[in-house]
């Protein structure tokens, strides 16, 4: 068990539909220590999004045990240790850009940790840090979509986190825009510390972003390699010209379709 802001995931299973249904995971065992950045990569349907909902507490895993903080994940959930930012910003569109970053601070009231007086003053330095101070009386159909993420971002850490889980957050985004997000949320991650669980399809991305990347197998999910990105942070995005880049990259990539498959791949005309 994990604790300090840790996430120790023991054995988790997770079946959909009974004992004939659909197996999403099979016993995934990983530690992840406090502050640390992990990103989950693997082919679609794999269950990387049912692992961050488990992790979350918004799924009971079929079998195994995850604990945040040496809390399972339902305390943890209940606790408001978790930020959760999803490919989809999902703000009101009635409220305007202060406004959906200070919502958490109405729905959870005292148990939003950071619920008092300054908490106009915190969603307003989120907002600086996310890069948009200055839109804070704008509604979210008046900004763009990666400028709506960044809110997104901001509001999840409005209530400080000990945990963010993020499912594929840039990736409805072009390659400009999640290229600005992925050094901004690493400049936001480095000043508040949080431990990050990041979902993505892109194995650039999550080199770039993570301390270490998770593959994950076809359905059912199992784990196929931990690997530790060896650069160090903060990071820019000339790293990704690096040969140790570049050979990271091919080397993840060659566990998700295959040695073989890359080979073809090359020799094709």
């Amino acid at each position: 068990m994990t604790s300090s802001g840790g996430i120790a995931i023991e054995g988790v299973s997770m079946q959909f539909g009974g004992s004939q249904g659909v197996t999403a995971l099979d016993g995934i065992d990983l530690n992840i220590s406090g502050g640390e950045f992990v990103a989950i990569v693997g082919p679609s349907g794999c269950g990387k999004s049912t692992l961050l909902r488990i992790v979350g507490g918004l799924l009971e895993p079929t079998s195994g045990h995850v604990y945040v903080g040496g809390k399972t994940s339902g305390q943890a959930r209940r606790d408001v240790e978790f930020g959760f930012v999803f490919q989809q910003p999902t703000l009101f569109p009635w409220l305007r850009v202060l406004g959906n970053v200070l919502l958490p601070d109405r729905v959870l009231g005292r148990r939003n940790p950071n619920n008092g007086p300054n908490s106009k003053d915190i969603a307003q330095e989120l907002l600086r840090d996310v890069g948009l101070e200055g839109f804070e009386d704008h509604y979210p159909g008046q900004i763009s979509g990666g400028m709506q993420q960044r809110v997104a971002l901001a509001r999840a850490l409005s209530y400080g986190p000990n945990t963010l889980l993020m499912d594929e957050p840039f990736g409805a985004l072009d390659e400009f825009t999640r290229d600005r997000l992925n050094l901004q949320l690493l400049e936001v991650c480095n000043k508040t510390g949080s431990t990050v669980l990041f979902v993505t399809h892109s194995i650039q991305e999550a080199i770039f972003l993570a301390d270490r990347v998770v593959m994950l197998s076809p359905r059912p999910g199992r784990i196929t390699r931990v690997a530790e990105v060896p650069f160090p942070k903060p990071r820019t995005l000339e790293i990704r010209y690096e040969p140790g880049f570049a050979a990271l990259a091919g080397e993840l990539r060659g566990l998700l379709v295959g040695d073989d498959d890359i080979e073809l791949a090359m020799n094709q005309p």
